[in-house]
C-alpha cells in the first residue's frame, strides 16, 4: 500500500451544478499524488457525463456507477476500494484550497500519531458569494476530543484520515431506519475514531464549504433530526468513547443526572490514555470545562459550582500535538 500516494473520496448525487468546479479545484492542487475516487448514487443531471470528460483524462482515478448508497455507505465502498493508507474528503460542491493536500500531509507527517487532521474552512453561498456559517471549531488534540463530548465538531470534508485506523474502528455506517431516515455518519465516525486515536484540526481555512440549503444535512438541521440522529449515536457509542455506563451516558448528553461531577471525573481519567492529560488538569481545562457546561443539569448545583472554581484557577497549559 502506497503511504505517500492519497485517495481523494467523493460521494456524489446530481452534482452537475459544482461539480467542475470541485474537480477543478483538485486539479490545482500543488501535492499531484493522488487518485480521485467517485461513487455515483444514481445522478440524472449529467454528473456522469461530466465525470467521464474529468476522470481519469485530466484527474486520475476512477467512477463507480454501482447502485445508489447512502452517502455513509457510499463513503464506506470508497474506503474499502481505496489502495492508499491515507484518504481525504471533500463533497462535490466544494473547493479546495490550491496548497490544501501538500499542508495537511506536511501537518501529518510533523505528527504521526495522529488518525485524522482537518481544516478551518471559509463558507460560501449557492453563488460562490463569502459567508458566515458555521461553528468554532477546536484545534488541539484534546480540545477535539472535548469538543466531540457534544457534536461533530471536524468538518467533514476538510479531513485526510488514516485508512487503516478508520477500518479498525469499523469504517463509516449507516443505521438509518425507515421511520428515522437521516444519519450522522460523520459524528458516528469522530465517536468511534475518537475513542482509540486522536485528530486534530489546522486553523488554515483550506477548503470552501458551500451551504447547499436543499442538502441533505442542511434539510436534517431545519427539521431538527440532525439533533435525533446525533443522540442516537450517542446511544451507540457513548460508553466505550467515555468509559462510562450507557446509563449515566446518557444522562449526561440529556442533561439529567443529579450529581454529574463523578461521571465527569471517571471521563477524565479514562481519556488519560490518549492524550496523557491528568484527571485534574481536565478538570479545569478550557474547552473540557465548555463541555461540561452543556452536559452538566441546571439542578446540578454542586458540579455547576465546581464549573466557577474551574473557570478560576489558573488554566492548563496549552496541550502540545503529539509528534510520534
Amino acid at each position: 500500500m502506497n503511504n505517500e500516494k492519497l485517495s481523494v473520496l467523493i460521494p456524489v448525487l446530481n452534482g452537475a451544478p459544482f461539480l467542475e468546479e470541485a474537480l477543478a479545484s483538485l486539479e490545482q492542487q500543488t501535492f499531484r499524488d493522488f487518485d480521485v475516487l467517485v461513487w455515483d448514487n444514481g445522478s440524472t443531471d449529467g454528473t456522469l457525463e461530466i465525470l467521464d470528460r474529468w476522470v481519469p483524462s485530466r484527474l486520475p482515478g476512477r467512477v463507480f456507477r454501482g447502485p445508489p448508497l447512502s452517502l455513509g455507505l457510499s463513503l464506506a465502498r470508497l474506503v474499502e476500494v481505496a489502495d492508499t493508507e491515507l484518504c481525504a474528503r471533500m463533497d462535490a460542491d466544494d473547493i479546495c484550497h490550491p496548497d490544501r493536500f501538500r499542508q495537511q500531509l506536511a501537518f501529518l507527517r510533523q505528527h504521526p500519531a495522529l488518525a485524522l487532521v482537518g481544516t478551518d474552512r471559509v463558507c460560501i453561498d449557492m453563488s460562490g458569494n463569502v459567508v458566515e456559517g458555521g461553528s468554532r471549531l477546536p484545534f488541539a488534540p484534546t480540545d477535539v476530543l472535548h469538543a466531540t463530548l457534544v457534536g461533530p465538531r471536524i468538518w467533514h470534508p476538510t479531513v485526510i484520515f488514516k485508512r487503516s485506523a478508520v477500518l479498525q474502528v469499523g469504517n463509516y455506517q449507516d443505521h438509518s431506519t425507515i421511520d428515522e431516515p437521516y444519519w450522522s455518519e460523520d459524528y458516528d465516525l469522530w465517536v468511534r475514531l475518537l475513542t482509540h486515536h486522536l485528530a486534530a484540526t489546522m486553523p488554515e481555512r483550506l477548503l470552501r464549504y458551500r451551504i447547499n440549503p436543499s442538502g441533505v444535512t442542511q434539510k436534517a438541521m431545519r427539521e431538527k433530526r440532525a439533533a435525533l440522529s446525533r443522540r442516537r449515536v450517542w446511544e451507540r457509542h457513548a460508553s466505550a468513547f467515555t468509559g462510562l455506563q450507557q446509563s449515566v451516558a446518557m444522562q449526561l448528553h440529556d442533561r439529567s443526572s443529579g450529581f454529574a461531577l463523578p461521571a465527569l471525573w471517571r471521563m477524565a481519567c479514562h481519556f488519560r490514555r490518549l492524550d496523557g492529560l491528568p484527571p485534574l488538569t481536565r478538570l479545569r481545562y478550557p474547552s473540557f470545562l465548555e463541555a461540561m457546561q452543556k452536559l452538566i443539569a441546571r439542578k446540578d448545583l454542586a458540579s455547576r459550582a465546581w464549573l466557577k472554581v474551574g473557570r478560576l484557577l489558573k488554566p492548563a497549559p496549552p496541550d502540545a500535538l503529539p509528534t510520534d
